[in-house]
């Protein structure tokens, strides 16, 4: 909770007119002249209209930006979680195991749902994990969500069927992830167990297949290093050194397999696996150099099954990021100072990469509408002051995205600030607010993407609810930290997956830990 002093004080208009200033529900400064109540009113970026259910029109955004976009950690009352086994029973084919989960409780529709897991059928068990994945609840088994399927962060998945049948290899790391997946979601000890075993057969392969004279030119050992990486998400290994291990292998893989394999939309999305964990983990990555941006451009103009054209030029635009957060970090931590040179160095960097951002944000903003918000929008215990509202699951992606990168962006300016004299830093003092807006227009968002929605759609915050995450913890503010890591909670029990204790052990969640360990596999590449 915030103290009183930082959720209510006196605006410049309120003390003109004399009245107390609420900044729970502020008034626009025509409102607050004529002394009556307002319909809508100018937030900096965020346009709130009280009394609509939909978009804010065009509007003229004035200059008062972040004074209210601070997360208030104020909660509601909490509601019970919802109830989707149903739903997903009577979407699914009447079989005898079926016919009567329709009508029952969730308990028997759970069992009807794991009745038609054969672990024998792999394809018929990669459907199910996309019925679910997905939440293919509509009508032709259309996502329930804002969400065009094939378009969120994990999209990647969607290829899954595609990908049967070229390697065993390959398969049965799929239907190791499928099995886990579902096991997890319904709690099936003996579908976990043999999405368990599958992994393991899984891993024994790959050793066997490493040493072999060419595999690094065998891309199904590429995409077998993404769905691995997936399985350990799935077994409640999600950030810990294991999928770490998977990851570094994809991209150990892509750099040696660059020469001798045609590029494909496979290699984009290994791209983007490693450039998501290294922002994550502000560690230098070899797909960032400046070496590699000719590949990369190449990589990303690959045509790709699933269109969300913004997303993949996002992700090619702050490729350099990694590495620029990742020097941030050794000047900062070095006992010895840095040449100023250096520092101004790494400075220009960043305002190049800024620039580079600001033509992709400018055609953002002209194709999906930005966010916007209702006050009476807080319903849970989830929820923040004023969450964002957004025309669907890809928007609210692409700004959540837009704005992490301004966060590190800025705040590594300022790191880099105390670096060098104070008279070279004009604007050193008016980062930290610009900074605190960004953070709270990503916790504000949670509750759109993570709030009763697909694993497909929740999965979109996974990186941006960790950088604000890292970034309170970096600035002690433990509170918000904590805010975002029960969110990280909340996301674990809805969906039943957990995430590593070494990833998260500030808060108190439940881990799942397993004796699976990949490490060093991927070492003989």
């Amino acid at each position: 909770m915030l103290p009183e002093p930082q959720r209510r004080g006196f605006c410049k208009q309120c003390k003109e007119s004399g009245v107390q200033c609420d900044k729970k529900k502020p008034r626009c400064s025509a409102c607050v002249a004529a002394n009556k109540p307002c319909g809508g009113y100018d937030m900096g970026h965020i346009f709130i209209n009280v009394n609509s259910s939909g978009p804010p029109p065009t509007w003229n955004r004035g200059q008062s930006a972040q004074k209210h976009l601070v997360l208030d950690l104020a909660s509601q009352p909490a509601t019970s979680p919802p109830q989707t086994l149903d739903m997903l029973a009577a979407s699914l084919p009447t079989t005898s195991h079926t016919s009567d989960a329709m009508s029952l409780g969730s308990v028997d529709a759970s069992r009807a749902i794991i009745a038609l897991a054969d672990p024998a059928n792999i394809h018929h068990l990669v459907e199910l994990f996309l019925d679910i994945y997905l939440r293919r609840y509509g009508p032709g088994k259309t996502p329930v969500d804002p969400l065009t399927a094939g378009n969120e962060c994990g999209g990647w998945r969607l290829l899954l069927p595609s990908w049967l049948g070229q390697s065993v290899i390959l398969d049965t790391a799929i239907g190791a992830m499928a099995a886990s997946f579902i096991g997890s979601q319904y709690q099936d000890v003996g579908l976990s167990d043999h999405g368990g075993n599958m992994y393991l057969n899984a891993l024994q392969m790959v050793q066997k297949a490493l040493p072999e004279l060419g595999t690094s030119e065998r891309k199904h050992l590429l995409a077998t290093t993404l769905v691995m990486s997936s399985t350990e998400l799935f077994m409640s290994n999600g950030g810990g050194s294991s999928q770490l291990t998977h990851i570094e292998g994809a991209t150990r893989l892509l750099n040696l397999s660059m020469d001798s394999m045609d590029l494909e939309e496979l290699h984009v999305y290994i791209l983007n696996q490693g450039l998501f964990e290294a922002i994550s983990s502000r560690r230098s990555y070899p797909c960032s150099s400046p070496s590699f941006r000719h590949l990369a451009r190449h990589i990303y103009s690959v045509p790709r099954t699933n269109r969300n054209d913004l997303y993949f030029q996002w992700c090619e635009r702050i490729l350099p990021l990694p590495n620029y957060l990742s020097v941030t970090d050794s000047v900062t931590s070095s006992t010895t100072a840095a040449p100023v040179s250096a520092v101004k160095a790494i400075l220009d960097d960043l305002s190049t990469l800024e620039q580079s951002i600001t033509p992709w944000y400018e055609l953002l903003q002209s194709s999906m509408s930005g966010p916007w918000t209702f006050p009476a929008a807080q319903v849970s215990a989830d929820s923040v002051p004023f969450p964002l509202q957004f025309i669907s699951i890809e928007a609210c992606t692409n700004y959540c995205l837009y704005w992490l990168a301004q966060l590190l962006i800025l705040e590594a300016r300022q790191i880099l600030y105390m670096r060098l004299p104070q008279s070279d830093v004009p604007e050193h003092r008016a980062l930290q607010p610009r900074i605190s807006e960004y953070a709270s227009l990503v916790c504000r968002s949670v509750q759109y993407c993570a709030n009763n929605t697909s694993f497909a759609a929740t999965e979109n915050m996974f990186l941006p609810l960790d950088v604000v995450s890292s970034y309170y913890l970096r600035q002690g503010d433990h509170d918000r930290m904590n805010w975002c890591i029960s969110a990280f909670a909340r996301i674990s029990r809805e969906h039943k997956i957990g995430f590593a204790s070494k990833k998260f052990d500030m808060a108190d969640m439940r881990i799942v830990d397993t004796s699976y360990d990949p490490n060093g596999i991927w070492d003989q590449v």
